[in-house]
């Protein structure tokens, strides 16, 4: 008997010890909390990834992911990018894989959270194929939407293989049933990734792709109509703007370019793109604040001294960002909210201060140009000197010799001066 008891209480011992040990899951103020946190540490923004995952760490504090739930922590993926860079990534990770086979709502977005990151990870199209159609075929797919923790799915299913596109036609296609008003403000900022997938699922249909590109345009305007957030709002009238756009059209290539209303350009000749007809143009959209616009500088400067004194004019076109931003200055970042004049006057001494070349225009059309197809800058198209687009989202930094290959084509298609090749640098090691 005694020996009976004894083992009771011992039992009991653990058991209290395990509950000490088992943290509880976390309540969703503890985890917005720790999301602001990690977003006060981002401000100013760290210098070096180490500095991101102390950072991301630390907000995250004894917070433990293997309690949280499927919609917690889709919730935080949706919201920030804090949990890939924290030490319990792993684990959150396999905390939604265990999680992904429930056939309920958290079984779905927990089996989205992870679609990425597994599809990427896979290492045959057989297993990628079968992912997307478990994805898909889920079957709370749609409650899955409703919570808005499924809203990258259309974006995100806009990566994938020729293929599984081929493999998974049938599920693509399907997809159409989400375009619909009630969906809209859920999943609108997928819309542009829906409509290169639906091409490449159905690309000999170009009147179900009009139909498909038309419905979506139609959902996000509606979407930007019924927004309360005025950001959120402008982002959907610029995905109605893109999807209404040359590009998505099919026009942009071979067809006249679109014309760009500029508000001021350093170059007084230049007031509009008829200007420069009988020209090639380069047009380089890009903005102060983008680093790999202004890392391009030195390739676009070659570039315009590589065509001096040949018709080829390089323009950069940007638009008023409601802000100035100049990592060598002292003033990093200069508030020109409201005062466009102000923002083009420090425009024409940060052309002076960088040893920028070429002509520099702000439009009235966003940066993001959506009749050029402009969705990251730095974005570079080539007018023909037709004044028809030839070539599309190319990078100025991309090789000299790749560039002038294409400029010098256009040259030589209407009859104007071409200069010599640039010289190729000599190989490494090479002999003089």
């Amino acid at each position: 008997m005694i020996r009976i008891t004894t083992s009771l209480f011992a039992a009991a011992a653990l058991t209290c010890a395990a509950g000490l040990l088992h943290a509880a899951p976390p309540t969703d103020e503890q985890i917005d909390a720790a999301i602001k946190a990690f977003e006060a540490g981002m401000n100013p923004r760290p210098a070096n990834v180490d500095e991101y995952r102390r950072i991301a760490d630390e907000a995250l504090g004894d917070l433990n992911v293997s309690e949280m739930t499927g919609l917690q922590l889709a919730g935080m993926m949706s919201r920030t990018p804090m949990l890939q860079y924290t030490k319990a990534w792993g684990a959150a990770q396999d905390r939604l894989r265990s999680l992904q086979n429930k056939s309920d709502v958290e079984g779905a977005v927990s089996r989205i959270a992870m679609f990425t990151f597994d599809y990427r990870a896979a290492q045959d199209d057989d297993t990628r194929i079968d992912m997307l159609r478990k994805m898909l075929g889920h079957p709370a797919l749609d409650e899955a939407i409703k919570t808005g923790l499924a809203n990258n799915l259309l974006s995100m299913v806009g990566n994938l293989t020729p293929a599984v596109i081929e493999q998974s036609r049938k599920e693509i296609l399907g997809l159409e049933r989400l375009l619909k008003p009630e969906y809209a403000d859920k999943l609108a900022r997928g819309y542009i990734g829906y409509l290169t997938l639906y091409k490449a699922a159905n690309p000999d249909n170009p009147a179900e792709q009009k139909r498909i590109r038309e419905t979506m345009a139609t959902l996000a305007s509606g979407a930007a109509a019924n927004a309360t957030d005025e950001r959120l709002a402008k982002s959907y009238n610029g995905i109605a703007a893109y999807l209404n756009g040359a590009f998505a059209r099919g026009e942009l290539i071979g067809h006249p370019a679109p014309e760009l209303t500029i508000n001021w350009s350093s170059d007084p000749s230049v007031t509009r793109l008829g200007d420069c007809k009988g020209e090639v143009v380069v047009l380089d959209f890009w903005a102060t604040w983008c680093g790999p616009c202004v890392a391009s500088f030195p390739k676009v400067r070659e570039l315009v001294e590589h065509y001096k004194g040949y018709p080829v004019r390089i323009i950069g076109v940007t638009s008023i960002q409601n802000a100035h931003y100049d990592s060598e200055a002292e003033e990093k970042r200069i508030d020109t909210t409201g005062d466009p004049d102000k923002e083009y006057a420090l425009m024409a001494s940060y052309m002076k201060s960088r040893d920028i070349t070429w002509t520099v225009v702000f439009s009235a059309e966003d940066v993001f140009n959506p009749e050029y197809g402009v969705r990251g800058i730095p974005h570079v198209a080539i007018i023909g000197a037709d004044g028809k687009v030839k070539h599309g989202g190319l990078h100025p930094a991309r090789p000299l010799k790749e560039k002038t290959d294409l400029i010098d084509a256009l040259l030589r298609e209407a009859g104007l001066p071409v200069p010599a090749p640039p010289v190729e640098p000599a190989a490494e090691g090479a002999e003089g």
